[in-house]
């Protein structure tokens, strides 16, 4: 494996053990919460629990794709997930 192949590979890697990281404290129920702005001027938005469900399914099903596409990025280069 070249070097360059290798650096991809380590990048790769490490966006997958984010992702999978993200996709567990959603789906271990950590709160979520809807925040517009930043520091001081921020405001949070409340929303109700069978929306906050429904976005709570849909990042977790998106992360399961990233990974998806995290593991066959390294299959390609030849390293096992």
């Amino acid at each position: 494996m070249k070097a360059a192949d290798l650096e991809k590979a380590r990048l790769i890697a490490g966006a997958r053990s984010q992702n999978i990281a993200l996709r567990d404290r959603l789906a271990d129920g950590e709160p979520l919460s809807l925040t517009i702005g930043e520091g001081s001027n921020s405001l949070s938005i409340v929303l109700m629990p069978r929306y906050v469900a429904g976005i709570r399914a849909d990042l977790i099903a998106a992360f399961d794709v990233r990974i998806g596409e995290n593991d066959a990025a390294l299959a390609a280069l030849g390293v096992e997930a």
